[in-house]
């Protein structure tokens, strides 16, 4: 989870008693925190194998109960004022192609490689029956404020 996208949504409607987005009312994003994030790595080069992806396993949420988990008790307006150019409504982290190749390996999915004979797993069972994405088992704003809470020093500063 960016810290400035936090910053944004937090101190903005402070200054102007609006939160506006540039975005859609149902856009979600995936909340990987940067420990997260290293985690991630450090466990591909001591796990992985030849060719894999490794994928978090994370929670996701619609921008908008972010928002509003960020208010808390303010009940302030939320404007939308469309999708930028380029940028996508949900994120997807393994998409159809790949979810037919891809393990579970603890806390993240492994995406095996496109050429079987790359692979070490020679008979497995695909962990997903479909994309991996933000759009799917969003927490809820409520669960939103406990992972804020419970989150690192930098994420807690905003609340």
């Amino acid at each position: 989870m960016k810290v400035s996208c936090l910053a944004y949504i937090r101190w903005k409607p402070l200054v102007r008693g609006i939160v506006s987005f540039n975005t859609l009312e149902e856009m979600t994003r995936f909340l990987l925190s940067l420990n997260k994030a290293v985690d991630t790595v450090f466990a591909a080069i001591s796990d992985g194998r030849r060719g894999e992806t490794f994928v978090p396993k994370v929670a996701a949420a619609k921008i908008t109960d972010l928002a509003k988990a960020l208010m808390g008790d303010k009940d302030l307006p939320i404007v939308f004022t469309g999708i930028r150019p380029g940028e996508k409504v949900h994120e997807i982290m393994v998409s159809e192609e790949e979810c037919f190749r891809t393990v579970e390996r603890g806390d993240y999915y492994a995406i095996l490689p496109v050429l079987p004979e790359l692979r070490e797993e020679k008979d497995f069972t695909p962990a997903l029956t479909g994309e991996y994405s933000s759009k799917d088992k969003n927490v809820t704003v409520s669960q939103l404020r406990e992972l804020l809470a419970n989150a690192s020093s930098e994420i807690a500063a905003f609340l």
